[in-house]
Protein backbone atom coordinates (compact mmCIF):
# COMPACT_ATOMS: atom_id res chain seq x y z
CA UNK A 1 0.00 0.00 0.00
CA UNK A 2 2.85 2.39 0.82
CA UNK A 3 4.52 1.67 -2.52
CA UNK A 4 1.29 2.41 -4.38
CA UNK A 5 0.92 5.77 -2.62
CA UNK A 6 4.55 6.59 -3.35
CA UNK A 7 4.16 5.76 -7.04
CA UNK A 8 0.93 7.75 -7.37
CA UNK A 9 2.38 10.77 -5.60
CA UNK A 10 5.57 10.58 -7.71
CA UNK A 11 3.56 10.54 -10.93
CA UNK A 12 1.44 13.45 -9.68
CA UNK A 13 4.53 15.52 -8.85
CA UNK A 14 6.07 14.76 -12.27
CA UNK A 15 2.85 15.80 -14.01
CA UNK A 16 2.66 19.04 -12.05
CA UNK A 17 6.28 19.93 -12.80
CA UNK A 18 6.05 19.27 -16.52
CA UNK A 19 5.54 22.10 -18.96
CA UNK A 20 5.52 22.74 -22.67
CA UNK A 21 6.96 25.75 -24.47
CA UNK A 22 6.04 26.43 -28.08
CA UNK A 23 7.60 29.16 -30.21
CA UNK A 24 6.17 29.73 -33.65
CA UNK A 25 7.12 32.61 -35.94
CA UNK A 26 7.30 33.64 -39.57
CA UNK A 27 10.84 33.70 -40.90
CA UNK A 28 10.36 35.23 -44.35
CA UNK A 29 7.70 36.63 -46.63
CA UNK A 30 7.65 33.35 -48.58
CA UNK A 31 4.49 31.30 -48.81
CA UNK A 32 3.86 28.69 -46.11
CA UNK A 33 4.16 25.96 -48.74
CA UNK A 34 3.26 22.30 -48.83
CA UNK A 35 6.55 20.73 -47.77
CA UNK A 36 7.27 20.00 -44.10
CA UNK A 37 10.61 19.11 -42.55
CA UNK A 38 11.09 17.97 -38.96
CA UNK A 39 14.27 17.64 -36.89
CA UNK A 40 13.94 16.08 -33.43
CA UNK A 41 16.17 16.05 -30.38
CA UNK A 42 15.31 13.19 -28.05
CA UNK A 43 16.95 11.81 -24.99
CA UNK A 44 18.42 8.64 -26.49
CA UNK A 45 18.64 9.58 -30.17
CA UNK A 46 21.93 9.22 -32.02
CA UNK A 47 21.43 12.41 -34.03
CA UNK A 48 21.44 15.48 -31.75
CA UNK A 49 20.98 17.96 -34.63
CA UNK A 50 17.69 19.88 -34.44
CA UNK A 51 18.77 22.84 -36.57
CA UNK A 52 16.83 24.58 -39.33
CA UNK A 53 19.28 23.22 -41.89
CA UNK A 54 18.59 19.63 -40.79
CA UNK A 55 14.80 20.16 -40.90
CA UNK A 56 15.08 21.75 -44.37
CA UNK A 57 17.20 18.86 -45.61
CA UNK A 58 14.71 16.28 -44.33
CA UNK A 59 11.78 18.09 -46.00
CA UNK A 60 13.75 19.04 -49.15
CA UNK A 61 12.88 22.71 -48.55
CA UNK A 62 14.78 25.48 -50.33
CA UNK A 63 12.61 28.48 -49.32
CA UNK A 64 11.54 28.61 -45.67
CA UNK A 65 8.02 29.87 -44.95
CA UNK A 66 7.49 29.24 -41.24
CA UNK A 67 9.44 27.74 -38.36
CA UNK A 68 8.06 26.18 -35.19
CA UNK A 69 10.34 25.11 -32.36
CA UNK A 70 8.60 23.05 -29.69
CA UNK A 71 10.32 22.05 -26.47
CA UNK A 72 8.57 19.77 -24.00
CA UNK A 73 10.00 19.33 -20.53
CA UNK A 74 8.89 16.20 -18.73
CA UNK A 75 11.84 15.37 -16.48
CA UNK A 76 14.07 15.47 -19.60
CA UNK A 77 13.77 17.98 -22.45
CA UNK A 78 12.52 16.88 -25.87
CA UNK A 79 12.75 19.36 -28.75
CA UNK A 80 11.31 19.39 -32.26
CA UNK A 81 11.97 21.89 -35.05
CA UNK A 82 9.32 22.00 -37.79
CA UNK A 83 9.95 23.97 -41.00
CA UNK A 84 7.42 24.55 -43.78
CA UNK A 85 8.06 26.01 -47.20
CA UNK A 86 8.78 25.22 -50.83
Amino acid sequence: MKKTKLIISSVAVMALLSSCVTTSYMVTDNAVGTKVGVAKLGLFGKDKDMSLEKACAKGKISKIGTVEIRTTYFIFPFSKTTVTGE
